[in-house]
């Protein structure tokens, strides 16, 4: 069963790997839409929602990112939503331009 969740922020596809630490382990997963606010992840990995979860970002510039956020909805083998959490000033200027490069607005 699928959860619709009220977002916040406007959300583009942003088809990028990322390396998932959660509690079941270290894994390289793939971001498959992002905002400002947080991002859907496709993953397996199996995560619960309200867990704290740490996303290293690989950036087309070939830097890292690394974002803390909460699981806020799981979908079961397919994949699952994070919020971001405690952002820096230049963490949230690093998703801004991310969005406005893949075509998305503030």
């Amino acid at each position: 069963m699928y959860v619709m969740v009220e977002r916040q922020h406007d959300r583009v596809v942003v088809p990028m790997p990322v390396i998932l630490e959660c509690t079941s382990g270290r894994r390289e997963v793939r971001v498959a839409d992002l905002s400002t606010g947080g991002c859907y992840v496709d993953s397996i990995a199996p995560v619960q929602p309200e867990e704290a979860v740490c996303l290293k970002l690989l950036l087309p510039n070939d830097s890292t990112e690394t974002l803390y956020g909460t699981v806020v909805y799981v979908h079961h083998g397919i994949g699952f939503g994070v919020q971001f959490n405690d952002m820096s000033c230049e963490q949230q200027t690093i998703l801004e331009q991310l969005v406005l490069l893949n075509g998305g607005k503030i």
